[in-house]
């Protein structure tokens, strides 16, 4: 298992760097093509896209995935209960667009929002057929798809805002995505649902579908009320900033992170019962997760001004201070998103949810309080709530549910956390005595010495030098042709 587990998350790792390509590029040439202010009206209306995008999968995905076993029947009735909250879904964001629209004061979102919700119907389609793709661990084909969807999304996007039609290719692009990642997903799984049946045992699976999409839904609030609250204080100048810097410090967990979770979720469901293995499984991930995570967060905090000068061009230098602010936030999300992973993995959807219910009301007052500084004091509150409040507090809270105490997942933390610290006072010394105008030769130079720095660091202390000597083992292992069979 731990074999096939890690050819897959090879398979979609390579997947990843292509899709990486792919959005570092597309976010280059939007950025010159567009105005900021075009993509504070996009992700005005994604706040509220993205709620409704919660609801249409319905937690129902995971179910499938889940589940040791699961019957023709029990899929196909999900996927109706999947297409019909995409439906609702639609209708819902087509009625409340003139509301959104009045919530932010501008007339211009209202025919934005009706547009951005036919990919609830879309979606809503395919849910099920990829929950099958993923249950067999067919990841290849995943993965292509993926890429194939993300590709004609983003030419379709360019060429939109080539030919001048500004904001609206930023909602071309999503609606172009979704309806090809539909069509190649039932083409791939090549299953077709059959009709609603009642005895089918599918209660079970709902209950589960319903704890997690309170959890996701609650969650979502959380990630959003952020944004949220720059674009009421701050209007679309500030939230076209924010949601640039927020998409290019993202983009390392959220391209290169996800595959893993998505081959780790079955992995682990295997694995569940066998509370022994569950807790060697949880503790070997998390510290290869933290061990990445923290060079990628140290690296862009350092190089914020040459990341944003190089992706976005001239005239978004009041992005830096709010990119260096969420690249420390970076290091939150791949940790939280595992903990939940495994939390899922157990069946314990509900410990999830009372978790988000928690983190949404720190959120609440940390935001509030960030509030008083503007925009900028919004974004901080959220950054540093999470690393100093968030974060601590589910390693604890997930320390309940999982056989490893909150010491010991505390532990995979400090060692890299010390490499990282070390590291950064480095850089910031010889950026002080190195000086490169040109920012692709400044990050070709500062990115290598930072691997050079942490990777030395790491060698010295112990636990570090043995998840550095896992992971090359493992990386062998994707690299090896033949795949062994027990």
């Amino acid at each position: 298992m731990k074999e096939r587990a890690v050819k897959s998350a090879g398979i979609t790792l390579a997947a990843q760097g292509i899709k990486l390509i792919l959005q570092l590029g597309s976010i280059a040439i939007l950025a010159r093509l567009l105005q900021p202010s075009d993509f504070g009206l996009i992700a005005m209306v994604t706040v509220f896209t993205g709620l409704a995008l919660q609801f249409m999968e319905g937690g129902l995905s995971m179910a499938t995935i889940q589940r040791d076993q699961i019957t023709h029947a029990q899929v196909s009735n999900l996927f109706w209960v999947n297409g019909s909250l995409g439906a609702g879904m639609c209708l819902l964001g087509i009625v409340v667009s003139p509301l959104v629209a009045t919530i932010y004061g501008e007339p211009r979102l209202t025919l934005v929002m009706a547009a951005m919700s036919l990919t609830f119907l879309i979606g809503g389609l395919s849910v099920q057929h990829d929950a099958l793709l993923r249950r067999q661990m067919r990841f290849k084909i995943i993965s292509l798809i993926d890429i194939v969807s993300m590709a004609g999304g983003i030419v379709v996007g360019i060429a939109a805002a080539l030919g001048g039609l500004g904001y609206w290719a930023l909602v071309i692009s999503p609606i172009t995505t979704f309806a090809t990642k539909t069509v190649m997903r039932w083409l791939s799984a090549r299953w077709v649902p059959s009709r609603l049946s009642r005895g089918s045992g599918v209660r079970p699976l709902l209950g589960f579908g319903a704890n997690l999409t309170g959890a996701n839904f609650i969650g979502y609030v959380a990630t959003n009320l952020t944004p949220f609250a720059i674009g009421y204080i701050g209007g679309a100048q500030a939230m076209g900033l924010f949601n640039r810097a927020k998409l290019l410090t993202s983009i390392p967990s959220s391209q290169m992170l996800p595959p893993v979770m998505n081959v780790l979720q079955p992995t682990l469901a295997r694995v569940a019962n066998d509370s022994v293995r569950l807790r060697s499984t949880t503790t070997s991930i998390m510290g290869k997760i933290v061990l990445g995570t923290m060079f990628v967060t140290l690296t862009m905090a350092v190089l914020a001004d040459w990341i944003v000068l190089l992706f976005l061009g001239p005239g978004w230098e009041d992005a830096i201070p709010i990119f260096r602010m969420l690249a420390v936030f970076s290091l939150v999300e791949p940790i939280a998103g595992f903990l939940a992973i495994c939390l899922i993995a157990i069946g314990n959807a509900r410990a999830l949810l009372r978790w988000k219910v928690i983190t949404l009301a720190i959120l609440v007052v940390s935001i509030g309080i960030g509030s008083f500084w503007g925009a900028f004091g919004v974004v901080a509150a959220y950054a540093l709530s999470g690393v100093f409040i968030r974060l601590p507090g589910f390693l604890y809270y997930a320390s309940r549910f999982l056989p490893v105490t909150s010491l010991e997942l505390a532990k995979t933390l400090v060692p890299p956390l010390i490499c990282a610290i070390v590291t950064i006072m480095t850089l910031h010394a010889l950026r002080q005595l190195i000086l490169i105008e040109s920012p692709v030769a400044g990050l070709a130079v500062f990115v290598f010495a930072a691997a050079l720095v942490y990777m030395a660091l790491c060698v010295m202390i112990k636990p570090t030098r043995h998840e550095l000597i896992e992971t090359l083992g493992l990386l062998k292992l994707v690299t090896s042709r033949k795949l062994a069979t027990k």
